[in-house]
């Protein structure tokens, strides 16, 4: 029975004994764990593919026949850019889609082509990034009602878009992208003088802000 005590006196002992540092290897195994899962991902340069959806809302005003007309367009717009990915910071490429206009039950579209380039400031699995793209988007459809006096959108001209974004990878091969944009495109009005004479203004410049999700893979 002694013997017994004695030996439970001794497993208590280095118990005691060694407490402290188990505490003191607690949050250094957090710490690891928590390095394994922002450990920087492997350096490879690849070509790569982003399919993105994007939906944006227009801003400011725009002018026809001295009047001032709110852009209160949505616009949702489908992307597919190929690109070639330097390294764990930085691709370039070069893209087209479809943008599709919405605005006072009338619909008008294009077709982006444009040069895209991405810039991520960190290589870790959650990165934030900036992008921009420059082209120009040429005119594709517009559904028109003659009974309509104004319609937005009735030109081709110069595309751009920047933002800025949050880079989630998944593996090697797959990340999934959130961010935020601005866009400004070239393009015009076309106004109702009279019942017989349809009006098209000089290109003007029509703004947009929105989000966009997409995957690179």
């Amino acid at each position: 029975m002694k013997s017994i005590i004695k030996s439970q006196k001794k497993f208590i002992f280095f118990f005691l004994l060694l407490s402290p540092f188990s505490f003191l290897l607690s949050p250094f195994s957090v710490s690891t764990c928590f390095a394994q899962a922002n450990k920087p991902q492997k350096n490879s340069a690849r070509f790569v593919y982003q399919s993105s959806l994007s939906l944006a809302y227009g801003i400011g005003n725009n002018f026809a026949d001295n009047d001032t007309f709110a852009n209160n367009s949505f616009s949702f717009e489908i992307q597919q850019l190929l690109a070639y990915q330097f390294n764990n910071y930085f691709f370039t490429g070069v893209g087209t889609g479809l943008d599709f206009w919405f605005y006072e039950q009338k619909v008008s579209a294009f077709i982006p082509i444009f040069a895209n380039a991405t810039v991520k400031f960190t290589d870790k699995k959650m990165a934030p990034f900036l992008f921009a793209n420059i082209g120009y988007a040429f005119k594709w459809q517009a559904e028109k009602n003659l009974e309509e006096n104004i319609f937005y959108g009735t030109k081709a001209g110069i595309y751009f878009q920047s933002g800025f974004g949050l880079n989630i990878t998944f593996s090697e091969k797959l990340s999934l992208l959130f961010s935020a944009y601005y866009k400004l495109q070239q393009s015009a009005i076309q106004y109702r003088e009279s019942e017989l004479l349809l009006t098209q203004t000089p290109n003007q410049l029509f703004h947009f802000v929105g989000v966009r999700i997409g995957l690179l893979y």
